[in-house]
């Protein structure tokens, strides 16, 4: 046989030459697509087959977390960045390969239990710096310079990330340099640098809770900062009921200063000065209605009750546009997804405050104003529209630009009321009214100072007053405490709501 290949190959070397390329490159391209197909989540899939959350259901938990919409597959995490650490990876999938057919399933599942609850394997099996890779510019600097990426083939994702590129396209923040936005603000420089904690000590399970977003809880942190103060009562750990330091989306919602880049104005909220603990006497219990009638009267509970309702209402619908939009979102073009990155983190604040719009109010019907007129510019988006400075159909109205052009503007001008109020009366009617002066009334908000001049110029004095000359009010004012008072019930409200004044019934239009 060795003289028949011989002959061959005197006789034809050309071809030879030609056939053991063709062995070469047919063998590289089955090796390349056999790490291709086992680097697949769906190859995975074959070992942890359960639906269900848990050891074996790790593929399913996997498909429903945050990483997966990003496309983060198994070995993107599971394995060192670089070509070298995606190598190493493969090789101790071959030891796993032979635990599947040759162990029991009783050391299988020990395996999973362990990494699912021990913390120190945990980080063994996807430590800092591959989280960092892709959450960090530094770290990602560093692993470009200093390793072999790929080989030209990309297998995975993380060995194709450059940031600050990568993690700006989900919105996300350096988290070692800018730290988080939305929630709490952990430090994570100081906690993994100074600490020398692990990624997976807080956010152990993060891709396999079997839920969109894992996200730490608070027992954890209050548990490490007291077993820390155990063995040094100096460190600089905050104490469990000292809420403003890490819950800063909170403190930015009550001073109304968080949604500023997404163009949202500023609005303090009138009860900023309240700390944390005067509703929060419990850091694992929310306040509820009956906390608020334990200082004012009851109908404060109703107040909650409908801030809630109707931030609830609200919110519902735009998730329903967000979700649909999320999963859109590695599709769209740039400008398109900067639009959705505004709207994220106005909606990701909403869901994280815990509040349902109790914190201030005003400034979340502001921010979902924003949301809302986001989602349409979203839904009405193309490339053309935006580089000639498209509007949205709320931010044309805002400014009053009117649909129809010229003749809808001439008709609403023609619409508008025509005011012949006494000529005698005006001369003497006071510009403004200090309403807790006029009527003694005690009142824990700010007193309402009534402009009156506005209201004569726009309205007619008899709307409002019995007899205009004397001053008398049709309203018959018996109650001025609590929500429900007369000013509320039967001046201000009836006519706000007629009038459509923009938030004409929460507390910051009035009480200022």
């Amino acid at each position: 046989m060795w003289q028949k290949l011989k002959d061959f190959t005197r006789k034809d070397p050309v071809l030879f030459v030609a056939i053991i390329i063709v062995i070469i490159v047919g063998f590289t391209f089955a090796n390349v697509e056999v790490l291709h197909y086992t680097s697949e989540p769906e190859f995975c899939q074959n070992c942890h087959p359960a639906e269900k959350v848990g050891p074996l259901g790790e593929y399913y938990t996997w498909e429903k977390s945050l990483h997966a919409t990003a496309e983060v597959d198994c070995l993107d995490c599971h394995g060192d960045p670089g070509i070298i650490g995606y190598m190493e990876a493969k090789m101790g999938g071959l030891k796993d390969l032979y635990g599947e057919f040759f162990k029991s399933q009783e050391h299988k599942m020990e395996i999973l239990m362990k990494g699912a609850t021990d913390k120190e394997y945990a980080a063994e099996l996807v430590p800092n710096e591959t989280c960092m890779h892709c959450h960090t510019d530094s770290v990602n600097k560093k692993h470009w310079n200093n390793r072999l990426m790929n080989v030209g083939i990309d297998f995975r994702l993380i060995d194709s990330v450059h940031n600050p590129g990568f993690r700006k396209s989900f919105g996300r923040p350096d988290i070692m340099e800018e730290g988080v936005d939305v929630g709490v603000k952990p430090n994570h420089k100081f906690h993994i640098e100074e600490v020398g904690l692990n990624c997976v000590d807080c956010h152990l399970g993060v891709a396999h809770d079997g839920k969109l977003h894992k996200l730490p809880k608070m027992a954890t942190c209050f548990e490490c900062h007291h077993n820390e103060r155990e063995k040094n009562p100096n460190i600089s750990a905050p104490e469990n009921m000292e809420c403003a330091e890490c819950h800063k989306l909170q403190v930015d919602i009550q001073a109304g200063t968080f949604a500023k880049e997404q163009g949202v104005d500023n609005l303090k909220w009138y009860m900023e000065s309240l700390a944390c603990t005067d509703c929060h006497t419990d850091p694992y219990a929310r306040p509820t209605t009956e906390t608020c009638v334990q200082c004012h009267d009851s109908s404060y509970g109703d107040l909650m009750v409908m801030f809630q309702d109707t931030f609830e209402s609200r919110l519902s619908k735009i998730e329903k546009d967000y979700k649909e939009l999320f999963h859109e979102r590695l599709e769209m073009p740039e400008g398109k997804r900067e639009l959705f990155l505004d709207l994220k983190r106005l909606v990701r604040a909403m869901q994280m405050d815990g509040s349902s719009g109790v914190h201030n109010p005003d400034y979340f019907s502001m921010m979902m104003d924003k949301a809302e007129a986001l989602i349409e510019k979203i839904h009405n988006y193309d490339v053309e529209s935006a580089e000639s400075g498209y509007k949205s159909l709320i931010e044309r109205k805002e400014e009053g630009e009117m649909i129809g052009g010229g003749e809808e503007k001439e008709k609403a001008e023609k619409e508008e009321k025509k005011v012949s109020n006494p000529p005698e009366l005006v001369a003497i009617a006071p510009d403004t009214i200090n309403l807790a002066e006029r009527h003694n009334i005690e009142t824990t908000k700010k007193p309402v100072i009534f402009d009156h001049k506005m209201h004569y110029q726009n309205f007619e004095c008899s709307e409002c007053h019995d007899k205009p000359e004397s001053g008398t009010l049709k309203a018959d004012l018996t109650k001025f405490s609590g929500m429900n008072n007369s000013f509320h019930q039967e001046l201000c409200f009836p006519c706000h709501k007629e009038e459509r004044v923009p938030r004409g019934t929460s507390c910051n239009t009035c009480h200022k």
